[in-house]
């Protein structure tokens, strides 16, 4: 992705992103002003990232939106859903203006965000920051609605979720900002969902490429493209509190960790799993490849592979569990299904090349009575897949032995 484009800013610059909850309400848009205004005091020019205002139910929420409309086309899709983001930028660079702050809002599109050609979920490709680099020429502040841009063909396209970490991400690069200020209304980043594992601990510095991984796995911190932005640019960046307006964690390249090579524990999204077999005596390459084809046609999303001998164990979203059923059954292809199931994980660089990791894994699931029904591993991640009702007992078993020693 091409970030760097045009002349060098002759000032310092501050990105800054705020989420959707910190500008739900008056009062929360008025403390996102001060916390603005508080680290322009620290730099000469700011852009400021925001999010649609609010969460599902929230008159201006991106969930809200959607429900205004029944299964539009893709392309009205990404429209309706840029507007929430839009408005928000909008509106705050309103609030700072009525507090003395030069500021202007803009697009994600007029931003000089480029993405592929899809509609919804697109990838960025590039950052053209001729309009940004203007725009603060003449402003203190540019508010910049996140998760969108212009697609190859010219079209409004958004990132998908978490999409604004990325758009802030993205152009601290391209602007060769000091450093990116990601604020969120928590007190710290955790080492594991601490409403599903109550001893999480605090992490006040974490490795980028290790929260590339949380986040993959289902982390929900910093979007993992905004990671490995991050991580391959060398960018800097800070969550603070929106609360406090004290720092929380900070997100570096690179975090030696002395004598713990584990980072943190999470689950992904509600799975099922698919266990399908050969039967109609084709050659087991030539089934996979048509089975798994299949699936992808049907536009599902797989992860979890293992083949052995005939027999495939895959796992989907749960929600998409019913295309896929409907998909092997139209095409003759024998499964079996288990259901709700969830894929829960260790993350850590440092664990690469360490002998007895997955002994330990799995020695911690069986002692608290855990059923591993799928394993797949990484150089920075081993994961087993269990039964819903037991992912919150494995994140906590797991936690225990790797990071509360």
């Amino acid at each position: 992705m091409a970030l760097n484009e045009g002349a060098d800013l002759k000032m310092e610059l501050c990105v800054m992103k705020f989420g959707g909850t910190c500008l739900g309400s008056a009062e929360d848009r008025d403390r996102s002003a001060d916390l603005c205004i508080s680290e322009l005091a620290e730099c000469d020019r700011a852009v400021v990232v925001v999010s649609a205002m609010g969460r599902e139910g929230d008159p201006y929420s991106t969930d809200t939106l959607l429900g205004m409309v029944n299964d539009p086309p893709a392309g009205e899709k990404s429209c309706l859903l840029a507007c929430g983001e839009v408005l928000a930028a909008s509106v705050f660079a309103d609030v700072l203006r009525r507090r003395g702050v030069e500021a202007v809002s803009v697009t994600g599109w007029n931003a000089g965000l480029r993405t592929d050609d899809r509609d919804c979920g697109a990838d960025l490709e590039s950052v053209e920051t001729g309009f940004l680099r203007q725009a603060l020429e003449k402003n203190r502040c540019v508010v910049v609605a996140g998760f969108q841009g212009m697609s190859s063909s010219g079209r409004v396209s958004t990132l998908g979720r978490g999409g604004s970490d990325v758009t802030a991400a993205a152009i601290a690069v391209a602007l060769d900002a000091r450093e990116l200020l990601l604020f969120k209304k928590t007190d710290s980043v955790y080492t594991a969902d601490p409403e599903k594992v109550p001893a999480a601990l605090k992490v006040e510095r974490i490795a980028s490429e290790d929260l590339r991984q949380l986040a993959w796995q289902g982390a929900g911190i910093v979007h993992p493209r905004a990671s490995e932005i991050a991580g391959d640019s060398g960018l800097r960046i800070t969550v603070k509190s929106h609360d406090s307006g004290n720092r929380v964690t900070v997100i570096e390249p690179f975090v030696l960790r002395s004598g713990r090579y584990i980072t943190g524990v999470a689950s992904g999204p509600d799975a099922a799993q698919f266990r399908i077999t050969c039967g109609d005596g084709s050659p087991f390459h030539e089934f996979y490849a048509r089975s798994f084809g299949l699936v992808a046609d049907a536009g599902v999303s797989m992860d979890m592979f293992s083949v052995l001998e005939g027999t495939a164990l895959f796992t989907v979203p749960l929600q998409d569990s019913g295309t896929v059923k409907a998909t092997l059954d139209r095409n003759g292809i024998l499964f079996s299904t288990l259901s709700p199931c969830s894929k829960v994980s260790i993350v850590g660089a440092g664990m690469h090349g360490m002998r007895g990791v997955m002994a330990r894994f799995s020695s911690a699931l069986h002692l608290a009575g855990i059923e591993m029904l799928q394993t797949v591993d990484s150089h920075a991640t081993i994961s087993a897949l269990v039964r819903m009702e037991d992912r919150d007992d494995a994140l906590r078993a797991l936690h225990r032995e790797f990071l509360e020693e």
